[in-house]
């Protein structure tokens, strides 16, 4: 009688030891996820008491393959034990780092609850042995004349579970250029922790003769484990050039004080695409008046020249010798400047005025020795 009373009693603490334990639950709502040799694969877990008084659960977790690695937090606290109160949950959150040398497979282990309540979890990793990475711009495309610097902001990813080095590269046509810069600083690689991101500004320099069209601008971001690539895009809208020089190609002239000097002077554009408003300019010696007729051409098509006027007086009083002007032909695309001298020449009717009194002079001291002879 004695003895079947004491096992009926250990039998209700047995039962009432699972009760308990099964008022402790592990739940996550995706508890196989697929992920890459490197990655850090996120679960999100919660930890549930169905019972009517406040438990602590003790948690662990079990059978996690060799070289594989995790990190378990409550929200800012890494977890070990955890108190829930009655009818309440508390969420876990689970990041297993994956090796970035693995074989492709399917990978289990056990989240545990104070060695009761476990939750079967399995990773997927889909891709053999080499970590992984990625290298991306949210904007990929832009367009530009061929003056313009293709400015575009990227970013690239460390998904291993170590710091890499990578090398920064462009697969360019000729005449083309590329620059990177990390943090202001123009750079050739970048040094990437482990699951870590790093922001990259790419410039994309098209040459000078570069042909309308849309052309392609194959990146790389390159490692000892693996090689990411970006691809760009870069549509040329032409390019702009103008030139101002004269029809035999002189850039000289003389010119009279005080006397206006007209010179004929061609603007070409030497671009692909057509320009406008463009404003010609002179900028002369103090005292002396430069100015361009007409001073703007409205339209000028790519490859067209237009001939223009420089009306160019110096001085009053400007003196014999060499003066330099600057001439320039600008619009918001593109411009151009240039040095021009001009050679400022004594009038000849100075000149014989200067004779004239010389001979007056003469014909002065003739006269006065002739009456008055020497005495």
């Amino acid at each position: 009688m004695l003895k079947s009373r004491i096992i009926y009693l250990l039998g209700m603490i047995l039962a009432s030891n699972i009760a308990l334990a099964q008022n402790l639950q592990l739940y996550t709502t995706y508890p196989k996820i697929s992920g890459s040799p490197g990655e850090v694969v996120d679960y999100h877990v919660e930890l549930i008491n169905n019972s009517s008084t406040t438990r602590n659960g003790r948690i662990s977790l079990q059978h996690l393959p060799k070289g594989w690695d995790y990190e378990m937090k409550s929200g800012n606290y890494n977890a070990a034990e955890i108190s829930v109160l009655p009818k309440e949950r508390k969420s876990l959150n689970l990041k297993i780092i994956v090796p970035s040398k693995i074989e492709k497979g399917q990978y289990r282990f056990q989240l545990v609850a104070q060695g009761e309540s476990s939750l079967p979890l399995t990773v997927d990793v889909t891709t053999d042995g080499k970590s992984s990475s990625e290298f991306n711009s949210p904007q990929t495309n832009m367009e530009g004349s061929a003056k313009s610097t293709f400015t575009f902001n990227a970013s690239l990813l460390n998904r291993s579970s170590d710091a890499q080095v990578y090398s920064l590269g462009a697969n360019l046509q000729p005449g083309w250029g590329a620059t990177f810069k990390v943090d202001g600083k123009q750079v050739s690689s970048v040094n990437i922790d482990g699951n870590q991101r790093k922001d990259i500004l790419i410039e994309i320099l098209p040459p000078e003769s570069v042909k309308k069209g849309k052309y392609t601008i194959p990146l790389f971001a390159q490692s000892p484990l693996n090689q990411s690539d970006l691809s760009l895009e870069v549509v040329i809208t032409g390019s702009y050039g103008i030139q101002l020089t004269t029809p035999e190609g002189l850039l000289s002239t003389t010119a009279t004080a005080n006397r206006d000097k007209s010179i004929q002077f061609l603007v070409k554009n030497t671009g692909s695409s057509d320009l406008s408003q463009i404003n010609l300019n002179a900028s002369s010696p103090s005292q002396w008046e430069a100015h361009f007729e007409p001073s703007r051409i409205t339209s000028l098509k790519a490859g067209e020249s237009q001939t223009v006027t420089a009306i160019i007086k110096p001085a009053k009083r400007a003196i014999a010798g060499d003066y330099q002007l600057t001439l320039d032909a600008k619009n918001n695309e593109t411009s151009d400047s240039i040095k021009f001298r001009v050679t400022v020449e004594t009038s000849l009717l100075w000149g014989w005025v200067g004779i004239l009194i010389i001979a007056i002079a003469i014909a002065l001291v003739y006269f006065l020795i002739r009456k008055y002879g020497r005495r």
